[in-house]
């Protein structure tokens, strides 16, 4: 796509991306951002987009299991335990960003039936004899990362999620390489310089919001052909 093509086509996203942001998006989310004294400029509010289905590309979707009695029975043998022996269950809550692991106790093989059947949404594995295993994924932040999340540029242009300010380079994932060029000369004066420095986000919607507004300057074949609608 040649320059002056590029100039056009984001004169017109950004005309609409004002629309939006002013007829639906723009007073609840900043109001929001205020209220919790969020250190955003002004320019990447303008900025800031509700289309999250880019942010979807990037995460994947929520997947939804089932699990049938053949499968339950599965993991219960793989046990190797008498039936009346408690086994231990471990819970690992895994998030967009961040990673929690909960004890839930020691049941046995009834209760574990039951608390299987109930969330066949849940992975379950058995790590031991004695010991199960299930991880579900959950579509949100973590408590943690709610507290202490960035969303940066790196020095070789690419958009990370960062445990603590990006200086500390603790990068928890990367999403897609930016254009840097194109983005310094398309945007307001003052966003590149933000995005270096790290914008907060403290909730899936400002995460979403962010990934959306700058996937428009990202460089790799996937996100270009999303871009132009491929």
């Amino acid at each position: 796509m040649s320059r002056l093509n590029f100039r056009k086509q984001f004169k017109k996203r950004w005309r609409r991306w004002r629309r939006t942001l002013w007829m639906a998006g723009a007073i609840i989310a900043i109001t929001i951002l205020a209220y919790r004294g969020l250190t955003i400029s002004a320019a990447v509010e303008r900025l800031l987009t509700t289309n999250f289905g880019e942010a979807v590309s990037v995460m994947g979707p929520v997947q939804q299991g089932t699990r049938t009695e053949q499968e339950i029975e599965t993991l219960v043998n793989q046990l190797k335990t008498e039936r009346t022996k408690l086994i231990r269950v471990v819970l690992q809550t895994e998030y967009i960003c961040g990673v929690e692991t909960e004890q839930l106790g020691r049941m046995d093989i009834p209760q574990l039936k039951v608390l299987l059947v109930q969330h066949p949404e849940w992975e379950a594995e058995v790590t031991s004899t004695d010991m199960l295993q299930l991880k579900q994924r959950v579509d949100d932040l973590s408590p943690i990362c709610k507290q202490q999340a960035y969303i940066s540029i790196d020095a070789a242009g690419n958009l990370n999620l960062y445990e603590g300010k990006p200086a500390e380079e603790n990068v928890i994932r990367t999403f897609f390489q930016l254009d840097v060029g194109t983005l310094e000369s398309s945007l307001p004066d003052g966003v590149l310089e933000q995005l270096q420095e790290g914008i907060r986000v403290q909730d899936k919607d400002e995460y979403d919001s962010v990934i959306s507004t700058f996937s428009d300057f990202a460089v790799d074949e996937k996100h270009r052909l999303l871009r132009n609608g491929g």
